[in-house]
């Protein structure tokens, strides 16, 4: 039996409601895991570590370290969101409440709008604590700008849009698991995390631009090591990741819709 949603028209009021429900949900879930989410997040530091001992030939580059960096923070926040947030939802359809959810009068699309901004705010907890750690106890130099959350914004809104196309391909893929898996490698190889993308060979280069996050990093790396966002936008790395994003963002939305009413129809979100 599937469910049969009435849509009513969503006010302002509602709109807010629901998401900040929504939203409050997930904290409170990120609240009761934490253990698991420091756990991941020593996990992915030790990680991180016997990487740039092993770049460095047995010691801390600390070049290769202020490169890395962003690229750290970039994957920390993709990653928890794809993991989080599609977990989140292949728990919701075992359990028989992602079908139940629908028959709310918010849209679905406000629902997901809401689990995107909880399992973000969750993928930055970790992402500024490694950063934080890191950069004090290696004393790493950046030139620190206000115009550097421009790329941070739109890294974080880069990595949401990943999260957010893993979360639809839970709707539609039996199982997700091992895609999961294969995608965060890939962020995190090509994303700059083991050695800088610039180190990359040309063609290498060129598809890593492809990867989510990467070009957030480019452009991050380039406005802390002092040059400003007008030399992203000369050189093309800006407009490319401005479009990125959105081209990113609108899959994922178009996935998830596509999943969504797919699993309503073939009664793919009753876990019976």
């Amino acid at each position: 039996m599937t469910a049969a949603s009435v849509r009513v028209a969503a006010g302002p009021a509602l709109a807010l409601r629901t998401l900040a429900s929504e939203m409050a949900k997930g904290l409170r879930l990120m609240w009761v895991r934490r253990a698991t989410l420091v756990m991941a997040s020593v996990t992915l530091a030790m990680m991180y570590l016997m990487i740039e001992f092993f770049v460095g030939g047995g010691h801390i580059n600390h070049a290769v370290l202020a490169a890395t960096l962003p690229a750290l923070f970039a994957y920390a926040v993709a990653a928890t969101v794809a993991l989080q947030g599609s977990g989140g939802v292949a728990e919701e359809i075992n359990g028989g409440t992602m079908e139940q959810a629908q028959l709310s009068p918010a849209r679905p699309t406000l629902l997901v709008l809401g689990r995107l901004g909880a399992v973000t705010a969750e993928g930055l907890v970790p992402a500024i604590a490694l950063v934080a750690i890191f950069w004090a106890g290696f004393g790493v130099h950046y030139t620190l700008r206000p115009e550097a959350l421009v790329p941070v914004l739109l890294t974080i809104a880069d990595a949401a849009a990943y999260g957010l196309l893993m979360i639809a391909l839970t709707l539609i893929v039996s199982s997700t698991g091992a895609l999961m898996d294969v995608f965060n490698m890939v962020v995190m190889f090509f994303g700059g995390v083991f050695v800088p993308g610039t180190a990359f060979p040309h063609g290498v280069e060129v598809f890593a631009r492809f990867v989510p996050t990467t070009l957030g990093v480019v452009v991050l790396n380039g406005t802390l090591a002092g040059r400003g966002l007008g030399t992203a936008w000369a050189n093309g790395t800006l407009p490319w990741l401005l479009v990125h994003t959105a081209v990113l963002a609108a899959a994922g939305w178009a996935a998830y819709i596509y999943g969504l009413r797919r699993a309503l129809r073939s009664g793919r979100l009753n876990p019976l």
